[in-house]
């Protein structure tokens, strides 16, 4: 039974990732349409927790590589950081916000900021799972292989990321600016 609710809550979220890729494919820039600066998961997003889950989007030139994958998921070669959901062009910011502090859709995307991460006292999620606070390499762990540093395994609506050495301490370097 809690497996067939997981299975229904991913497709679920699948579904609505796929209408962002869609619409960010045909014509976000345009303004309108679903993802548009005046469409319906814009402002839908803007009351999110994490400032509005389209902030950023539209962002094109970035202080660095960790800045540019958190943002597209694309490196400084340009080459798409593969993930297990398949997504392209976007990164951590499509669910953790522009902000990196997090938003709440179908699932709680938690507060990414490096000062957040590294709490000396851990962390509860609102799901009631645990853990103590992240090194990077424990971060790393999360980011590759969706394991927190408890060991606990995150829910497949994480994706796990293909992401090099250089990369993921790109990505790092660039949260501790949060």
């Amino acid at each position: 039974m809690k497996s067939d609710l997981q299975k229904g809550i991913f497709f679920i979220a699948a579904g609505i990732i796929g209408l962002f890729l869609i619409s960010y494919l045909y014509g976000m820039n345009r303004g309108f349409g679903m993802m548009g600066r005046m469409g319906m998961m814009n402002r839908m997003g803007s009351g999110m927790m994490g400032g509005g889950m389209m902030q950023g989007q539209e962002k094109t030139d970035f202080s660095s590589n960790g800045e540019r994958i958190f943002f597209r998921g694309v490196n400084s070669k340009g080459a798409i950081i593969k993930n297990t959901h398949g997504m392209q062009g976007v990164g951590c910011a499509m669910c953790h916000g522009a902000d990196a502090r997090g938003m709440r859709m179908m699932m709680e995307a938690p507060d990414i900021r490096w000062r957040t991460l590294i709490n000396p006292e851990g962390h509860v999620h609102s799901s009631g799972r645990r853990h103590p606070a992240y090194t990077e390499e424990s971060f790393k762990t999360c980011v590759l292989a969706g394991i927190d540093p408890a060991g606990n395994q995150f829910s497949t609506m994480m994706p796990r990321w293909e992401m090099s050495k250089e990369d993921l301490e790109d990505l790092i370097n660039y949260l501790k600016t949060k």
